[in-house]
């Protein structure tokens, strides 16, 4: 009877010194980034992962290359700050002073902060027009939806597609628009002529 005791006591004493000896004030369960466009994968089609235990805030868990190789870096459309070493969402105030929001010149890879004209944090300029981040009705009614949103490749405010998981299929059936023949598409999605001889 004194050995169940001792036996109890010792196991129940050793868990409590490990469970104490660990942080766990962040999720230690990872989650595959699907509010993101889904296209984005790299050549073994893998993508990226929400991981709150191993990445900082507004940054995912990306795969590379190899196996096993994997990296913390900033969200689509969020910008590394070098100077408060945390990635920040484009046009947005973030570490800016009041009145001000984080952009990318075209002529640096280094975020400065400029006069948001809007002067409201959620609000950024489309067409001469405030607008409200996010919001789908500057978008007018397409399929699938878009939202007024940075995009992640130009880094600008643009009509972004929602990319959401449909019900009961699971590829979304959209309509591929060809450039005509001499021309090439742009970084921007539109056609441009190609090279003149």
């Amino acid at each position: 009877m004194c050995s169940y005791v001792s036996i109890f006591l010792t196991c129940y004493i050793t868990c409590l010194t490990v469970t104490t000896g660990q942080k766990m004030d962040k999720g230690a369960i990872g989650f595959p980034e699907s509010e993101e466009n889904p296209k984005f994968q790299n050549k073994q089609n893998r993508q990226p992962v929400f991981l709150p235990s191993m990445c900082p805030v507004n940054e995912l868990y990306y795969p590379g290359d190899q196996q096993y190789d994997w990296i913390c870096d900033c969200r689509p459309g969020y910008l590394y700050h070098p100077a408060t070493d945390a990635c920040w969402l484009a046009y947005q105030r973030g570490p800016c002073p009041e009145g001000q929001y984080l952009v990318l010149p075209k002529t640096s890879v280094i975020p400065v902060c400029e006069i948001n004209p809007c002067i409201s944090d959620n609000l950024v300029m489309w067409h001469g027009k405030c607008e409200t981040l996010g919001a789908l009705a500057p978008c007018g009614k397409t399929y699938p939806s878009s939202a007024l949103w940075v995009n992640a490749t130009t880094i600008s405010i643009d009509c972004v597609k929602i990319y959401i998981e449909p019900r009961f299929s699971k590829d979304i059936i959209t309509e591929q628009v060809l450039c005509p023949p001499g021309c090439k598409r742009s970084i921007k999605s539109q056609c441009m002529p190609g090279p003149r001889t």
